[in-house]
């Protein structure tokens, strides 16, 4: 646990997070003893006529090895849970997280259970603006020839780097926002997006770091957002009215980017109805690019029309009229449906009588919703100017919810529930390690009561002071209205608008979320840690390591016991059952069993090999919480594992 993580950054060098994600995506290139052989994949490119060249530029700022050494550390903090507030009624049962702590240690804590899984990432970060309040506050905790020797520096470059901390130049941004977005990428699945908000200061350098991290071929789009139609003042001879969203994914081409949905103007244009729904008409001859014969031969073929009752029909009739698909300068185009796909949806093609040129078309029935279902959407434009996502709409919604200006330049609900309308089309994970005043939250919540499709957030928000005497105009109020770090206003948002959206849509969704947060053990606790020494035996000594992990109220077990249901990929919201032994209550949950309160005798150890061997119990493996298992039973139990009767294979992994 927290000694084995302190041991395993103690080793740790800037480039291991690249070199284990080289070992998983190419492990066939690595030999028995972890050499990665290049030779090997130069030949496999070659063979492959793909390029290889040295020409190309990346992205230099002072502080990029240390950013890249805190990317490949483990944290060092532990999951404390809420109990009395995840117990409540409406949230003992909700998949929906808030995380209270520093983001980049919740990013290092959700890899275990959430790698690959989420599908819309939303962050709002510091711009950097200069009146922001951003500073690089990342705790170093290293002096220079520590940074030498552990980050590869020269002393000047140690020196320098150390001298970030409390900067917020260009370079300490970058340093910062480094290890949370190569963290972020890995939370991504295959096709999940993630959007950032930013504005001028650092766009620039923000895209080449996205690009750097995600790849070129990760470029979705970059959003232009009115969101000041006023101007900002600035010492600047233009007024800024906009920020931007840069949207990246894995790769673009897979991203499963939705659209956008439609305008009461739109849905003016679906103005016919029959028992399907409302529909407009569109052409079904091809337009622009690739619409000639020549380009699908078999898309050009008749369609005949009963002039008579304007019915279409495939097949010649006689008296009937042919219609081609005859572009308007007299050449022949193509239609954009094929003949088999006309056939099927016969039913959708109308005919509409041309009166200039005294002829008939094919028009098809596109209808406002989908399989009678989900309403139709649009794809989204590069450029958002609706007045719904001025930064006032996001001021007016908190003032209304918490009847005070607590938060500074919220972002509106309606421009978030854009953003996850894009990015879950369908539904999903959604993830915002820079919460705030919890904007995402709320229109996770809004778009799935209207859409009816499940959502599920985390959100992730550093308790940071809010300072009530020379603070801004908006933490003075916020002070005055009893708040004292920005996370307990967005919790008190998320909540009122949790009461809000389901007094005024009653839609059967989950309102609720757990509560957790990080903590980092204290000096003293760590020092006992460090110093355990596992082959003593004797019951003093493995008695009440649980204890020194009691935080905020919660006791040291359901600490200890979330922060490796974590880790171990069981996710923040699955709860351990409880097994009996001679006497000792084992937490189990899926395929591991857990063992961290101290008491666990010989008689516990021969009653789970009992389990086991019926099949009573069925794990593949049992952790075990070093502290608090004496030696003589430790090794009993390991043994005894080791030799099962059934052949099963259960493995001991013991945690310090």
């Amino acid at each position: 646990m927290i000694r084995n993580i302190s041991e395993h950054n103690e080793a740790v060098k800037p480039n291991d997070f690249e070199i284990e994600r080289l070992r998983a995506a190419l492990p066939e290139y690595f030999d028995g003893d972890g050499n990665f052989m290049i030779d090997r994949l130069q030949q496999a490119l070659q063979d492959g006529d793909v390029d290889l060249t040295r020409e190309g530029y990346e992205l230099k700022f002072l502080g990029k090895s240390y950013a890249k050494y805190l990317t490949s550390t483990k944290t060092e903090t532990v999951v404390v849970p809420d109990l009395d507030h995840n117990s409540q009624p409406e949230n003992k049962d909700s998949e929906n997280i808030y995380i209270v702590g520093d983001n980049l240690d919740a990013l290092k804590h959700l890899l275990g259970s959430y790698a690959g899984k989420v599908k819309c990432i939303y962050i709002d970060p510091p711009y950097n603006t200069g009146s922001d309040g951003f500073v690089y506050n990342d705790d170093f905790g290293f002096t220079i020839p520590q940074l030498v020797e552990k980050v590869g520096l020269t002393e000047d470059e140690a020196e320098r780097v150390l001298d970030l901390r409390g900067k917020s130049s260009h370079s300490a941004w970058l340093t910062f926002m480094y290890p949370r977005l190569q963290l972020a990428k890995e939370l991504l699945a295959d096709d999940g997006v993630i959007f950032i908000s930013i504005d001028d200061n650092e766009q620039a350098n923000l895209r080449m770091l996205c690009d750097e991290v995600f790849g070129e071929q990760g470029f979705v789009a970059s959003i232009t957002v009115r969101n000041n139609p006023r101007g900002r003042q600035s010492n600047t001879s233009i007024a800024p009215v906009h920020d931007y969203l840069l949207v990246y994914s894995i790769s673009a081409a897979a991203a499963g980017i939705g659209g956008r949905g439609l305008t009461e103007k739109d849905r003016a244009d679906y103005k016919y109805e029959d028992d399907r729904g409302k529909y407009r008409l569109l052409g079904l001859r091809q337009r622009g690019v690739e619409s000639l014969r020549e380009d699908r031969p078999d898309m050009y073929f008749p369609i005949y029309v009963d002039p008579e009752n304007e019915t279409v029909s495939l097949a010649p009739v006689t008296n009937w009229a042919e219609v081609l698909p005859r572009k308007s300068d007299g050449r022949d185009g193509r239609w954009m449906w094929g003949i088999n796909r006309c056939r099927e949806e016969l039913d959708r093609l109308v005919p509409t009588f041309v009166k200039r040129r005294s002829e008939y078309d094919i028009a098809v029935k596109d209808y406002l919703k989908k399989d009678g279902l989900a309403e139709r959407t649009k794809k989204a434009f590069t450029i958002w100017e609706s007045r719904e996502f001025n930064q006032q709409v996001g001021t007016q919604e908190v003032k209304e919810l918490l009847s005070s200006e607590s938060a500074s330049y919220p972002k509106p609900t309606p421009l978030l529930k854009e953003v996850l309308q894009l990015g879950t089309p369908q539904g999903g994970l959604i993830v915002d390690f820079f919460s705030g005043s919890g904007t995402t939250a709320e229109a996770s919540w809004r778009l799935s009561a209207e859409t009816g499709l499940d959502r599920q957030f985390i959100m992730v928000q550093l308790p940071e002071v809010i300072d009530g005497e020379s603070g801004s105009k908006t933490a003075k109020a916020a002070y005055k209205a009893g708040y004292r770090t920005i996370d307990e206003i967005g919790r008190e948002r998320i909540r009122r608008a949790s009461a809000k959206i389901k007094e005024e849509t009653g839609a059967d969704i989950d309102y609720g979320f757990k509560l957790y947060r990080l903590n980092e053990p204290s000096g003293q606790v760590l020092d006992d840690l460090l110093t355990f020494d596992p082959k003593q035996d004797g019951t003093l000594l493995a008695g009440d390591y649980v204890s020194k992990f009691d935080l905020n109220g919660t006791p040291g077990h359901d600490t200890v016991l979330a922060t490796w249901l974590v880790e171990d990929g069981h996710g923040l919201v699955t709860g351990a059952q409880q097994v009996t032994l001679a006497g000792y209550e084992l937490d189990v949950c899926g395929d591991s069993a857990y063992i961290i309160p101290p008491g666990l005798t010989s008689d516990d150890v021969v009653e789970l090999v009992r389990q086991l061997e019926n099949g009573d119990l069925a794990v593949s493996r049992v952790v075990v919480f070093g502290y608090s298992v004496t030696f003589g039973v430790m090794h009993e139990l390991k043994k005894n594992l080791s030799v099962l009767k059934s052949g099963r294979t259960v493995s001991v992994i013991e945690r310090l």
